[in-house]
């Protein structure tokens, strides 16, 4: 399954798009966000030289609500509950939530999804939708290299590498990997083969474009 990295740039006169660009050099990095009929939450780190000023300056746009939970040093965690969540609501309305952390800085939203190609292209329209302009920076394999497979394919797959089933020459032969599993031996073969070929259709199929 493909991940998108996606540079969505933020309305210019929403409070994470005026701040964020009247302060360039800040990180305000989303570690969570929940839209609701009021608008979107965020739990986030804001970094910055003058955290201080940022968060106040984010505080006294109309369109957001500041809570201060804690500060290290130049950096500020704060509760941000959002009047104007479009960039979220968009992520929600094409089933595809983002990868968390995400950061806004220079108001630009930098943010990761793992979805089928449908859900990318229903993103695409809800982005375009909302009259938001993004560019489409990278799309790579999903790296967690077992989603494809079914928790008994995982676990044929992981013992398999532990009693060294794939070394060159072979550590453990199929006869006694199965017996480890406690399956029989063509069981076994038939579980080894299939995961293997989930692994290569996701590669060669859902992770990169052709």
């Amino acid at each position: 399954m493909p991940r998108a990295r996606l540079a969505v740039t933020l309305p210019p006169d929403g409070p994470l798009g005026r701040v964020s660009r009247a302060s360039p050099e800040a990180r305000l990095r989303v570690r969570s966000a929940v839209s609701n009929a009021d608008g979107a939450t965020l739990l986030a780190e804001v970094t910055a030289a003058d955290g201080p000023a940022v968060v106040g300056a984010l505080a006294e746009t109309a369109a957001a609500a500041v809570d201060p939970l804690a500060r290290d040093g130049d950096t500020a965690i704060c509760r941000v509950a959002l009047d104007d969540p479009s960039p979220f609501d968009a992520f929600a309305a094409a089933g595809t939530p983002p990868e968390f952390p995400c950061t806004v800085a220079d108001g630009r939203l930098s943010v990761s999804v793992v979805a089928p190609r449908p859900a990318l292209s229903a993103l695409s329209d809800e982005l375009d939708a909302a009259g938001l302009a993004f560019t489409v920076e990278a799309v790579t394999a999903a790296t967690d290299p077992l989603a494809p497979l079914t928790p008994r394919q995982r676990r044929v797959l992981r013992v398999a590498r532990d009693r060294g089933y794939f070394e060159t020459p072979r550590d453990c032969s199929l006869a006694a990997l199965a017996d480890d599993l406690g399956m029989a031996k063509s069981t076994c073969s038939e579980a080894l083969r299939r995961a293997q070929a989930a692994l290569l259709d996701d590669y060669l199929d859902g992770g990169v474009p052709a």
